[in-house]
């Protein structure tokens, strides 16, 4: 086996490299992939991590700050809108309030002029209930007067 280093891509088995792996030159076998290892090598789909430029980084950033920007004015308007129907609902339930107080008001007037308007009548049953009265009387003290007198009002007077 060959001596290989950790990490120099050529593997430790197979005496240095198969029949496949080796190529000759300059009268040596020399491993094919001796130099390069996994990490530098840009076969195999594999794309060895490159920090961003400075450039791109700060276009990236921007891009992201205006993004998140765009959002909180969206937001804000949003908001904005919600609070507008918010206040006009608000205005809306106000003067359903004050037409309930309205009407409440109204209903107790309407109550109190009720009241009155049936204590008069009570007033005014009890007058004629006491005119009926009277003359009921009236009648009464006529009906026995013509009944002493024998069928005359006036009994003594021929």
């Amino acid at each position: 086996m060959a001596d290989q280093s950790f990490g120099s891509g050529a593997p430790g088995w197979g005496g240095g490299g198969s029949r496949h792996q080796q190529q000759r030159g300059s009268g040596e076998f020399r491993n094919r992939y001796e130099g390069q290892s996994y990490q530098n090598s840009t076969s195999g789909g594999y794309q060895p991590y490159q920090p961003p430029s400075q450039g791109a980084y700060a276009e990236q950033q921007t891009a992201t700050v205006e993004d998140t920007m765009k959002a909180h004015y969206e937001a804000e308007g949003t908001a904005a809108a919600v609070m507008s129907q918010l206040n006009t609902q608000r205005h809306q339930l106000q003067r359903a309030h004050d037409d309930v107080g309205d009407t409440r008001m109204k209903g107790e007037q309407a109550k109190r002029e009720l009241d009155e308007l049936i204590n008069k009548v009570r007033r005014k049953k009890r007058r004629l209930q006491v005119i009926i009265a009277m003359l009921a009387t009236a009648d009464l003290l006529l009906f026995l007067r013509i009944a002493q007198c024998g069928g005359s009002f006036f009994c003594g007077w021929h």
